[in-house]
C-alpha cells in the first residue's frame, strides 16, 4: 500500500516539477509582486503621474467654482438674513482641502512605502524561521525536495492567481491614485463625504492587501516548515494557505464597501489619519 501511495504521490509531483519548469522562465520576473509594489508601476510611471496631474487641475477648477458660489452665498446671505457658512470656518476648511488635494502624491506614494516595508518584514521572518528550523542554516537542495513536494502541486497553480491578483491591485491603485484629488475635494462638502469616505477605505485597503496576502503565505510557509508535515496534513496546510491567501481581497473588500456616515465615523478617521501622515511626511 505504501508502495502505491509513494508511486502516486511522485507522480503528482512529477508534474507539478514539469509545471514549475514550464512557467518559471515567463514568470520568474512576476514572482517579486506578490510581496513589492514597484514604483515605477504605480506613483512614479510617467502616465500615472500625468494623469494625476491633470485630475489635479480638474480638483483645483471645482474647488474654485465652489469657491466662488460659496462668496456668493456669504454676500447673499449678509444681505437677505439667510443662512451661510460662516468665513472663519470656510476658510480653514479651504486651506485643508486644498493642502490634501496637491500633497496626495506624497501620501499615496508613502504608503505604498509602508506597504513595501511591512511586507519586507514577513519576508525576513520566514528566512530566518527557515534556518532556525534547519539548525541556522538554509536548506539545502536534498530537503528542498520534500517541502517541494508538498508545495509543488497546489502552489504552481494557485501562484498564477495571486500574480494576476497582484496585477489588478496595481491596476485598481493606480485608478483610485489619480483620483485622489476629486475624492479630497468630495471631503469638503457634508453631502459628498460618503462618497470620499467610500474612496478612502478602498484606497487604504487596496493598498494593504498585499502586506496581509504575503502575511498569509508566510505564516502559511512557517507552519508547513514547522510541523515538518510531507504528507496529507501537509498538503492540506499548503492548500489552505494559498486558497486564504488568494480569498483575502474579497474578505478585505467586505471592510471598502461599510457603509459611512456623512459627519463622522471611519470616514472622518480616514481623513483625519491622512491629514497626519501628509503633515509628518512634510
Amino acid at each position: 500500500m505504501n508502495v502505491i501511495l509513494e508511486a502516486i504521490t511522485q507522480f503528482f509531483a512529477n508534474i507539478a516539477n514539469g509545471f514549475l519548469q514550464g512557467i518559471n522562465g515567463p514568470f520568474n520576473g512576476l514572482i517579486p509582486l506578490l510581496g513589492n509594489t514597484p514604483l515605477a508601476l504605480t506613483t512614479a510611471n510617467t502616465v500615472v503621474e500625468g494623469t494625476w496631474t491633470i485630475m489635479t487641475g480638474v480638483a483645483d477648477a471645482f474647488l474654485g467654482l465652489i469657491v466662488v458660489i460659496a462668496a456668493l452665498q456669504m454676500l447673499y446671505g449678509q444681505s437677505t438674513g439667510t443662512l451661510y457658512i460662516p468665513l472663519s470656518q470656510f476658510v480653514p476648511k479651504l486651506i485643508l482641502t486644498v493642502v490634501l488635494i496637491h500633497l496626495s502624491k506624497i501620501l499615496g506614494q508613502d504608503l505604498i512605502l509602508v506597504n513595501n516595508a511591512l511586507c519586507g518584514l514577513v519576508r525576513v521572518d520566514v528566512l530566518n524561521f527557515i534556518q532556525q528550523a534547519n539548525g541556522g542554516q538554509p536548506f539545502n537542495a536534498g530537503q528542498n525536495v520534500g517541502l517541494a513536494t508538498v508545495l509543488a502541486i497546489i502552489a504552481s497553480l494557485s501562484l498564477i492567481r495571486l500574480i494576476f491578483q497582484a496585477f489588478k491591485r496595481i491596476v485598481l491603485f493606480n485608478i483610485l491614485f489619480v483620483l485622489s484629488g476629486p475624492a479630497f475635494l468630495l471631503s469638503f462638502h457634508p453631502l459628498t463625504t460618503p462618497w470620499f469616505s467610500y474612496w478612502a477605505r478602498l484606497f487604504v485597503v487596496t493598498i494593504f492587501t498585499q502586506f496581509f496576502q504575503f502575511l498569509g503565505v508566510g505564516l502559511g510557509i512557517q507552519m508547513v516548515i514547522g510541523s515538518h508535515q510531507t504528507g496529507v496534513t501537509g498538503i492540506f496546510l499548503a492548500i489552505a494557505m494559498f486558497t486564504l491567501a488568494a480569498e483575502i481581497p474579497l474578505l478585505l473588500s467586505r471592510f471598502s464597501g461599510a457603509q459611512g456616515s456623512p459627519t463622522g465615523g471611519i470616514g472622518t478617521l480616514v481623513r483625519t489619519a491622512m491629514t497626519a501622515a501628509i503633515l509628518f511626511a512634510r
